[in-house]
């Protein structure tokens, strides 16, 4: 029984270390879709707005709240459009993860893939 539990807990251990955890700003900021994505954690790729880049590299559309449109350009990330306080802009994971350390980024949300009818 003891062998058990020592197996069973070197098991969740190792699980549990490989889970990417949110910063508190993270989770503030991030939709629960972009939560999951960012940790990996029950994604489902066609709930995301996904599109090539370079190779072995995908875009993800995401929609950032800012007040600063110009400071997303500058930071180097690719803005398709925007309008008033909203920017559509494609991401990588790594890349969401710092968009929301921007201090003009109120919140980002996923994108909304179209569906033909």
């Amino acid at each position: 029984m003891f062998i058990r539990f020592l197996i069973f807990s070197s098991l969740f251990a190792g699980c549990a270390a490989t889970e990417t955890r949110l910063t508190p700003l993270e989770q503030e900021k991030l939709d629960p879709a972009l939560q999951r994505l960012v940790t990996g954690t029950a994604v489902i790729r066609a709930d995301y707005d996904l599109a090539p880049g370079a190779p072995g590299e995908e875009r993800y559309g995401v929609i950032v709240r800012t007040d600063n449109a110009e400071e997303l350009r500058s930071a180097g990330y690719a803005v398709t459009s925007s309008f008033g306080d909203v920017a559509v802009v494609r991401v990588t994971i790594p890349q969401i993860r710092s968009l929301v350390r921007l201090p003009s980024v109120k919140n980002v949300s996923n994108g909304s893939k179209n569906h033909p009818l």
